[in-house]
């Protein structure tokens, strides 16, 4: 387990997670800000070995499954360090029928917590289409500030410590 919030646990994923992928990259409203359409399963099987594979070199980052305190799969998040010295970009999928519970809020400013105490993180970032209200409700509920970014279709949030 990499941390836990109020209801939730986030933790490395197995291969016994690969129905959560399967039901979120395939799901209308779940993929509808995406750059890509569904999924088959065997390309949510090659992503998640490759998340899975790449947890040793990211030292308590990466994809992250979401899971209640009671074991039910909701979704997924991330924090990734980017090129910027002290940077990470933090990120979360939930099933739509997971959608509404503040989830997405909760997680999120754990996450912040993380990336300051434990990983000394400088600023933290989150992008987000354009359409996307719920997700830019999230990063603005939490202090995020918009910033410049060079995307016709994205709005670039940062939170600096």
């Amino acid at each position: 387990m990499i941390l836990q919030t109020e209801r939730l646990r986030l933790r490395h994923f197995t291969m016994d997670d690969l129905e959560l992928i399967i039901d979120i990259n395939n799901h209308p409203e779940c993929i509808r800000f995406n750059r890509w359409d569904s999924m088959s399963v065997a390309d949510c099987r090659k992503t998640l070995e490759n998340w899975i594979a790449k947890y040793p070199s990211l030292e308590g980052c990466g994809v992250l499954c979401l899971e209640t305190l009671d074991g039910e799969k909701v979704g997924m998040t991330f924090i990734m360090p980017q090129e910027k010295d002290g940077e990470y970009e933090i990120g979360f999928r939930f099933r739509r029928c997971h959608w509404g519970k503040g989830y997405a809020t909760e997680i999120s400013r754990n996450l912040l917590d993380y990336a300051k105490n434990q990983l000394h993180a400088t600023s933290v970032i989150g992008l987000v289409n354009v359409e996307n209200f719920r997700s830019q409700r999230v990063f603005e509920k939490l202090n995020f500030q918009r910033v410049p970014w060079d995307s016709e279709d994205g709005i670039r949030y940062q939170f600096d410590f």
